[in-house]
């Protein structure tokens, strides 16, 4: 029981305790008036709450979906200004992203749910209908979505730039794992893993591990009954036994949590049947 109170006590720590929050309306205004203030040639049009769309001098637009932003405020309400001038810091970068040249060196694998293919999939089309997102669906609610990692910013991997790149989509998976391999030198288990434990790794790419078939075993995870694994966040894994009431009763605590994560997956814990995960 100790073991499960310090773990829950470790990702809880992910939340700060917020009194008084900005409604998503008054979130997203602020944050266009940061953009504003720093790009003024940028045209910046609210959609709706934590969804607006950029349109750039030359002509260049995209559509941005704060709601990442906005739960990470929400953890720390204090430091809002900070926050909105990292996030908008990075719409240089994406601009430059969108003429860089890329290397099957810097493609890597994130995973993602359904939602989020279908809003970025929106995303792209309003940009250019014939150049979508690049991706895989690993089961019925998480999908592989393929991104270019470079040292100053992450993008996603479109159709052209795998037709500029000469590769077929087959091959992204077996390349993407062998580079994710190669940049998490120092993967931990927090917690106990007979019981309840969780991935720490990079804070990117924890939920990309699903990929790696070979680890999840009872040797690595002596559990009771089904090795189960939830992955509310990017950067959250939580693993525990499908005959663990305790420790299950505890991962629900945890992801209703009214906080919520930065960088949402899904709620949904999952097990692996036959090489394939499939919802718990």
């Amino acid at each position: 029981m100790k073991r499960i109170a310090l773990l829950f006590l470790l990702i809880n720590s992910l939340w700060a305790n917020a009194a008084d929050v900005l409604s998503p309306d008054a979130f997203t205004a602020h944050y266009v008036n940061v953009i504003k203030e720093t790009y003024p040639d940028i045209k910046v049009t609210i959609n709706e709450p934590l969804a607006i769309s950029i349109e750039y001098p030359d002509g260049g637009k995209m559509n941005s979906f704060l709601d990442n932003a906005y739960i990470e405020y929400k953890q720390d309400p204090s430091n809002i200004d900070d926050l909105i001038m990292v996030y908008a810091s990075g719409l240089d970068q994406t601009r430059e992203l969108d003429s860089a040249g890329f290397t099957l060196a810097e493609v890597m694998p994130v995973i993602k749910d359904r939602l989020y293919i279908e809003q970025v999939g929106e995303m792209l089309k309003d940009a250019d209908a014939d150049n979508g997102l690049v991706f895989e669906p690993l089961n019925e609610a998480l999908f592989v979505v393929y991104v270019f990692d470079t040292p100053t910013s992450v993008r996603f991997m479109t159709q052209a730039d795998l037709t500029a790149l000469g590769v077929e989509q087959s091959s992204l998976r077996e390349t993407a794992l062998v580079n994710l391999q190669n940049i998490l030198q120092h993967v931990q288990l927090e917690g106990d893993p007979a019981s309840l434990s969780m991935l720490v790794a990079d804070g990117m790419y924890e939920a990309s591990m699903l990929l790696f078939e070979g680890i999840w075993n009872k040797q690595q995870f002596p559990v009771k009954g089904d090795i189960v694994v939830y992955v509310p966040a990017r950067d959250v894994v939580l693993i525990t036994g499908s005959e663990d009431i305790t420790s299950l009763a505890t991962i629900q605590e945890i992801l209703f949590d009214e906080q919520g994560f930065a960088h949402p997956i899904s709620n949904i814990g999952f097990t692996m049947k036959q090489g394939k995960w499939e919802r718990f």
